[in-house]
């Protein structure tokens, strides 16, 4: 019969190598776990009646950190992502044709001629920079219609951070 060594700091023992990492403390020896899977989901607002050419303000529910793929919009729309309320309220008077400045707390935006589905691409990192960070998703939305409407917003996202 055959005995295995003792781990140690330095000699691995008689583990059995299978792909996983594996660390060593004291002698003892654990596996690391493999990682997560992660999946992409939906999170979605809708907007109260916004006139033609209104602005409204809302969070969305999401993550504090998450990856950023798609936004749909349910009618034509201009529709902001913010880092968090304040950057929304600053970002207030700035007008479509202007591009928003670095670090002004744009995550990212569309415009959209109606029920559209606007790809992210390159996917982007947003993130809830609140004091203390939260998973709302501040966002602006413009009704571009020429009628007043209800406007969904729907993200599709992949969590970073709770």
């Amino acid at each position: 019969s055959y005995t295995l060594p003792t781990a140690t700091n330095f000699t691995l023992g008689g583990v059995k190598v299978d792909g996983s990492t594996i660390t060593i403390t004291d002698g003892a020896i654990s596996a690391v776990p493999t990682a997560v899977a992660v999946n992409r989901t939906t999170v979605t607002v809708t907007s109260g009646t916004l006139a033609a050419g209104a602005t409204g303000t809302f969070d969305i529910s999401g993550f504090k950190s998450y990856l950023l793929f798609k936004i749909q919009t349910s009618a034509s729309a201009w529709v902001t992502l913010y880092t968090d309320t304040s950057s929304r309220t600053a970002d207030s008077t700035r007008l479509q044709t202007v591009d928003p400045l670095p670090g002004s707390g744009v995550i990212a935006e569309v415009i959209t001629a109606g029920a559209e589905i606007i790809v992210i691409s390159p996917g982007t990192v947003g993130f809830n920079n609140e004091a203390v960070p939260t998973a709302n998703i501040p966002i602006k939305i413009v009704n571009k219609g020429a009628v007043p409407a209800a406007i969904t917003i729907t993200l599709t996202l992949v969590k970073i951070e709770d």
